[in-house]
Formats: structure tokens, sequence, C-alpha cells
């Protein structure tokens, strides 16, 4: 036997090292080549598996794949697209306008003089503002916001570019669904049990995450927005934008928008519409998602409030708005994984054994730890 052959770095050893790096480089090129890109992806992926049932039927009455595709991709740009488009639009423009007064500190000196009046809470609110010249920090906050309003604004072209991607990329999603994922099977090093596992937690973490978050949101941001409109408040059309992120992120929710509008109006001298505005807050707007997201979700995933917490900051804090897919998508792909190890491994055997069968499994560990405790 030659040395060659008994050596740690044989010939074919090195040659698989240096074809495993060039894999590796190419797959970051091509991750560097469509990273500007991933989020106009994470949408139409969200998009895609939202609207999969309304498609099937598409399909189900033209059978012709390609038709339904185009006929479901032209849908989703009318009735969803092109009006949240439009509607952003909108809602920048107004918030660019009225910039002057956030750059100022708004209003807030008034509010503070009025608050600083009553006997109970005058002397702390007093403390409060000297200490953090409030007024001097809204100025900053405005500051940014204008900043950013005119980035987008001027961005226009590449907004527009991206959702053209964005119906580009769903088109295919539709026609190409099943090819795609027979492709991915075969990619993923999991038994055929364990990747259909993990793409139901997928698929249901993205159905849950549209159908239900962003709808119960923005239904909340119109029955605020109403709300908002006949009680007069300024900028009624950008606060209920403002409830709506609001209510994407969890234990916040829109009562950090509603309230302080609350307050507003009643040291303003409208007891009775802070009144009004504090019960449908407080009855409706923050209510309605207990009522609507079990309607919407169905028995679909959803976890538990902290981890969602963070997948969604830290998501949006890593893709910017494609986080709100992406971070929950993120976290549950992170479940399954840990669902095949746990379920590989649960019996003492040999993590390598693929799991033929998960059906006759119950919840395993690491997902029961992080699934909403009221729901199991």
């Amino acid at each position: 036997m030659n040395n060659d052959s008994q050596g740690v770095f044989t010939r074919e050893r090195l040659l698989t090292i240096v074809l495993a790096i060039l894999t590796f480089l190419a797959l970051y090129i091509c991750y560097l080549i469509v990273q500007p890109f991933v989020p106009a992806m994470a949408f139409a992926l969200a998009l895609a598996v939202a609207t999969q049932r309304p498609y099937r039927w598409l399909c189900r009455k033209l059978k012709r794949n390609t038709l339904s595709a185009g006929l479901a991709v032209a849908l989703v740009a009318l009735l969803i697209i092109g009006p949240a488009a439009a509607l952003t639009t909108y809602i920048v423009q107004m918030a660019t306008e009225h910039i002057g007064e956030l750059r100022k500190g708004g209003n807030v000196g008034e509010i503070r003089q009025k608050l600083e009046q009553q006997p109970m809470v005058g002397p702390l609110i007093k403390q409060v503002g000297e200490r953090f010249k409030v007024e001097e920090q809204i100025g900053n906050i405005g500051q940014a916001v204008a900043s950013r309003a005119t980035g987008f604004l001027s961005g226009s072209v590449s907004a527009l570019t991206q959702l053209v991607i964005t119906l580009f990329v769903l088109f295919f999603l539709y026609r190409d669904t099943g090819e795609s994922v027979a492709a991915l099977r075969t990619l993923l090093p999991l038994s055929e049990a364990e990747t259909g596992r993990m793409f139901e937690r997928v698929a249901s973490t993205i159905e849950a995450t549209v159908n239900g978050s962003l709808t119960v949101a923005l239904i909340q941001a119109v029955l605020a927005g109403v709300v908002y409109l006949i009680l007069g408040v300024p900028l009624a059309i950008l606060w209920a934008a403002v409830t709506f992120l609001m209510a994407l992120v969890p234990v916040l929710g829109t009562f950090l928008v509603w309230a302080p509008i609350a307050l507003y109006l009643a040291f303003s001298g409208s007891l009775g519409k802070a009144v009004f505005l504090a019960i449908w807050g407080g009855l409706i707007v923050s209510s309605v998602d207990n009522i609507l997201y079990p309607y919407l979700v169905g028995d679909k995933l959803r976890l538990h409030t902290v981890p969602t917490f963070f997948s969604i900051l830290g998501g949006i804090a890593l893709f910017g708005p494609a986080g709100l897919i992406l971070g929950p998508m993120s976290l549950a792909i992170a479940i399954a994984l840990m669902d095949v190890w746990w379920l590989r491994t649960e019996g003492g055997q040999a993590a390598e054994k693929e799991v033929a069968d998960v059906s006759h499994a119950d919840t395993p560990a690491p997902a029961a730890v992080l699934q909403n405790p009221h729901e199991l």
C-alpha cells in the first residue's frame, strides 16, 4: 500500500475539499447576485402561498397552468399590489408634507404645557420633559423620518423594479410550483417524510403570517382609521398606517397608537371623543385579533408570542420589510430542523438514520416549547 493512500490529505480528499470550496464560493456569489432582490422574492413567495387555494380553483376551471398563472398574477397586481402601492405612496407623501411639524417637535410643546397644568401629573411631566428634552427628540425623529420618506420617493424607480420582479417571480411560482418543490426535495438531505413535515410547517407559517397577521392588522388599522377620521384626528390616515405597523408587532399592539391619541384628545378639551376612542380601541380594535385570527388561520401553526416577537423584529432589522415574512419563515425552518434531530435521536439511536414516518410522532419537544401554550 503506497503512502499516498495512507496520508491524511490524499489526492482524492484534496480534490473533494477544493470542490467543496469552489461550490461554496459559487453559491456565495449567487447569493450576492440575488441579494438585492430577496425582498421581492420573499413577497412573491408569501403571495404564492397565501393565494394558493384560489389559484388551484382557477387551475381547475381553466385547466391550463400558464394561462391560470398569468391571470392569477394580473388579479394579484390589480387587487392587492396596486392598491397597497398607491396607499403607501400617498401615506409617505402625506408624511413628507407634514414633516416640518415633526422637525419642530410637532405640537408636543402645547400638549406638554396642558399636562403640566394638571395637579396630579404636572410636576412629573415637567421633570420628564426637562430631563429627556422631548421636543428635541421628536425633532430628531422627524428629521430621520423626513430623510427616509424623501429616499422612498426618490427611489420610486427601484420600488417599481421590485414590484415587477415580485410579479415575475410570482408567475413562475404559480406555474412551476410542483417542479420546484420536487427539485428542492431532491437537494435536501432529509427523508421524504421529514421533507414533507418541513414544507408543511414553513407553508403553514407563511400562510398564518400573511392570512392571519397581515389581514388582522389591516382590519385593525381600518377600524381605527375610520374612527380617527370621524373624530377629526389630525393626519388620521397616517396614524391608521402606524396602527397597522404596530398591530404586526406582538405584545406592543395597537394600544401604543390609539391610547396616546385618546390622551391628546382628552387634554385638548375633547373628553367625550377621548372616552369614545378609548372604548372603541379597547373593546374593538385591540380585541378583534382574538376573534379573527383563529378563524383566518384555523389549525395552522401559531408560535408563542416571545419567539414570534423576536422573529419579526429581528427579521425586519436583518432583511427590511421582507423580514415580516423571512423572519417567521426562518424560525419555522429552524423549528422543523430541530424536530428532525429530536425524532432521529429520541430513542437513543444515531442521528444519521433517517425517519421514514413521522405521522405517529407527537409534537416534538422543540416545537412544544416554542408553540403558543394556549393552543397545545
